[in-house]
């Protein structure tokens, strides 16, 4: 087991997050208060991350601290509470992945007017376009959205979130192991898809 493998020394109880979830627990409706502030951006930031632009970010964020309402009872502090709230955010959000893609497999995307468009309608950008316009940051949300959902959501964690291999284990139910071998292969999945547009920049 590599140092990036271990986890911390610490322990949970020592973590903010922990300490409102177990006041709360015990009672103290205010601490939970105090953890919605505190950590309602991390849960916003987190679903449009893997999301996007979606309109139902605001809706399951709330979602995701009335779930913590509801585990208030059987909470058990296994680690930051961080990592309990994401794993939270991430099921509901894997969830609202899978329901787009069953959606979008029975109807087709519509103009203005309301009228669905045939496939071959839509415009599609091109990487000469997409260069063109000088947006990278876009380029790489774009080439992220085309990974499949696990290995998108290892690297949100990793290079947006700087969480840990167990703490990404914990949250999508892996192994560290595991969730090391899933970042290298989206590292390697999302270099293909850029380089499409490397290769347009240098041209």
């Amino acid at each position: 087991m590599t140092e990036s493998d271990q986890i911390p020394a610490s322990s949970p109880q020592e973590d903010p997050g922990v300490i409102l979830m177990l006041a709360f627990q015990k009672g103290d409706d205010a601490a939970f208060e105090e953890l919605v502030l505190a950590h309602q951006g991390a849960a916003f930031a987190m679903l449009r991350r893997i999301l996007g632009p979606h309109a139902m970010i605001e809706d399951l964020a709330q979602e995701a601290f009335l779930r913590v309402w509801r585990a208030r009872e059987r909470y058990k502090p296994a680690g930051k509470f961080t990592t309990f709230l994401y794993r939270i955010t991430y099921n509901l959000a894997l969830n609202r992945v899978r329901d787009d893609k069953r959606k979008a497999m029975y109807s087709l995307p519509k103009n203005a007017d309301g009228v669905e468009m045939p496939q071959h309608d839509l415009k599609t950008v091109g990487p000469d376009e997409e260069v063109d316009g000088g947006d990278w940051a876009q380029i790489v949300r774009r080439c992220l959205s085309e990974l499949p959902e696990n290995q998108r959501v290892a690297l949100v964690f990793q290079h947006y979130d700087g969480l840990e291999l167990h703490e990404i284990a914990d949250i999508i139910g892996s192994s560290p192991k595991a969730v090391k071998s899933l970042l290298h292969r989206a590292r390697a999945n999302l270099r293909t898809l850029l380089t499409p547009y490397r290769e347009a920049e240098n041209d």
